[in-house]
């Protein structure tokens, strides 16, 4: 055997003996998962926004109805007895001046429903008791001056509220009381007056449409 021969057995021997080397690994870039836009939920509403909101759209509906006011014979019973009231003191030689006023009932009452209503009509009982456009108001009142120290000055208010086909949509009661001072010179009426209208004017406020 030539040496050529041999350099070409030791080639190939050492070609089948020698460790095959394993082929190189290659990452293969995963494309990117697509991300999807989340939309954006409108912000929860809390149950108080919800019911500002109310209250607005009903103040601004009520701001444009007109109220017809129908006095009951307790109101009219109730006013004559603070002018009698008034009429006695005064014929009473060198007495104060009354502190009350009996106009004040209706006085304040066109005042607290003119913060709410458009238009306001008070007519008596018996004018009639629906409005074709806007509501009706049916009011009554019960009022007591006291005589002597100590006695109640006592006011209750009534007002039923009816739609322009007689429907009831709410009714408020609101009352007030004072005692007479000693020494009698003013009967703090007034101030139970005050004090109804002004539980009135709250409850009012929340008035049902």
């Amino acid at each position: 055997m030539n040496t050529t021969t041999r350099l070409l057995l030791s080639i190939a021997f050492l070609l089948i003996t020698a460790h095959r080397l394993p082929a190189p690994i290659q990452e293969i870039p995963e494309s990117p998962t697509p991300t999807r836009e989340k939309k954006s939920k409108p912000p929860f509403e809390t149950k108080q926004a919800q019911s500002a909101k109310t209250s607005l759209k009903r103040a601004a509906s009520t701001a444009n109805q007109e109220v017809r006011v129908i006095l009951s014979e307790n109101t009219r019973m109730s006013i004559v007895h603070l002018k009698t009231y008034v009429e006695t003191g005064e014929k009473i030689p060198f007495a104060p001046k009354s502190d009350v006023n009996p106009e004040e009932i209706t006085e304040r009452l066109r005042q607290v429903l003119s913060t709410r209503f458009r238009n306001v009509s008070i007519l008596s009982e018996g004018s009639g008791s629906r409005s074709a456009n806007g509501l009706t108001l049916l009011f009554d009142v019960q009022a007591r001056v006291g005589m002597t120290s100590g006695e109640t000055n006592s006011v209750v208010l009534s007002a039923t509220f009816k739609d322009g086909t007689g429907h009831v949509i709410d009714t408020i009661t609101a009352s007030g009381s004072t005692k007479v001072p000693y020494p009698a010179w003013r009967t703090h009426f007034p101030e139970a007056l005050a004090a109804a209208y002004g539980e009135f004017s709250q409850k009012l406020s929340r008035l049902r449409e």
